[in-house]
């Protein structure tokens, strides 16, 4: 059977009965990017819309079973825009913190001190990367590193732009996940 013909509230119930992988894949397919455009025309910034757009449907899997209605569209809109508001306030809390962190110490310290954090999130990204998948490692740095754009790197590897955009998202939210501890333990020295 092609999931493709499937409406979407034919998909959400394959999703939300059986767990249904493929039904989420083509449910990822019809609406990641739109999503995607939808937060970087709001917030202007790439790898954070990507980053929303990937928390949107790691939150859609998650929530597979509790999820009622038929408007998935809205029901994706509305969620991407709560995300968006989030993650707004806590960029202007963050902002607001290193504004007045700023405020008591010497610019001295605090350049030392980022150069000594820089090393130890380079480091931290290193051993991150290091356990992501040969071909979505390859790809992440393609992307982040030498700045290549989603075609360019399916051009250069032979791969569709939806398995780049996949692999993206993919090392994009291992990153996150793994990467929070340090981001933590960074943010509470500041405010010690």
């Amino acid at each position: 059977m092609s999931l493709q013909s499937l409406t979407d509230q034919e998909l959400l119930d394959l999703l939300r009965h059986q767990d249904h992988e493929q039904a989420f894949r083509e449910l990822y397919e019809r609406y990641w990017y739109k999503m995607y455009l939808t937060a970087y025309r709001k917030l202007r910034r790439r790898e954070v819309a990507e980053e929303l757009a990937q928390e949107l449907f790691m939150m859609l899997w998650q929530k597979r079973a509790t999820i009622r209605g038929t408007n998935l569209p809205a029901f994706l809109g509305i969620s991407l825009r709560n995300l968006m508001i989030d993650y707004i306030r806590k960029n202007i809390r963050e902002e607001h913190y290193l504004t007045q962190l700023r405020l008591f110490f010497p610019e001295e310290v605090f350049a030392t001190t980022e150069a000594v954090q820089h090393n130890e999130l380079s480091e931290a990204i290193q051993k991150a990367l290091g356990q992501l998948p040969e071909k979505t490692r390859e790809i992440f740095i393609l992307n982040r590193f030498e700045h290549l754009t989603i075609k360019e790197i399916a051009e250069r590897l032979n791969l569709s732009d939806k398995t780049i955009e996949y692999h993206l998202s993919r090392s994009t939210s291992f990153l996150r996940q793994n990467l929070r501890d340090f981001v933590t333990s960074l943010v509470l020295f500041y405010l010690s």
